[in-house]
């Protein structure tokens, strides 16, 4: 009997987890790096959007090789009209490194850091609060594979 009602009340919860209102905010994006050659790039171009008086954070997610190799997450050309942050996030979600990048046409690019194979890895570009976009903004990216 006692099993019964602890099947119940968790059959609830999952129910309660499933009707959840959908995600809102930042874009997520996935860069086909996996025959990166070394000394080669990918990038993306993005236009943000705000939610209240940041914008939006962005994620792009990348597979490394099986063999793994070196990488670097780069802004190439911040036109957002303000600084705009780049992280290198690891399989464990943490910040392995990161950059800013100027408003007005700044760049950076995160240290290079060496990365284990079959794996993804995420670029992470925001602002901060207080500081959102101007319609119609855009920047650029890159993931680079160093060796």
């Amino acid at each position: 009997m006692k099993y019964g009602l602890v099947s119940s009340v968790m059959a609830i919860a999952a129910s309660g987890l499933l009707a959840a209102t959908g995600a809102q905010a930042g874009q997520f994006k996935t860069l086909n790096t996996e025959n990166l050659a070394v000394g080669g790039s990918v990038q993306a171009f993005s236009s943000p959007q705000n939610t209240n008086q940041a914008m939006e954070m962005e994620v792009f997610e990348w597979p490394t090789p099986s063999i793994g190799g070196s990488y670097s997450c780069n802004i190439l050309n911040n036109g957002t009209g303000r600084v705009l942050h780049m992280a290198l996030i690891g399989v464990n979600g943490t910040v392995i490194n990161s950059c800013s990048a100027a408003a007005g046409g700044g760049s950076c690019s995160t240290p290079i850091v060496g990365l284990a194979g079959d794996t993804k890895f995420m670029c992470l570009t925001a602002t901060q609060f207080g500081a959102p976009v101007a319609p119609g903004a855009f920047y650029s990216m890159s993931v680079q594979r160093h060796s």
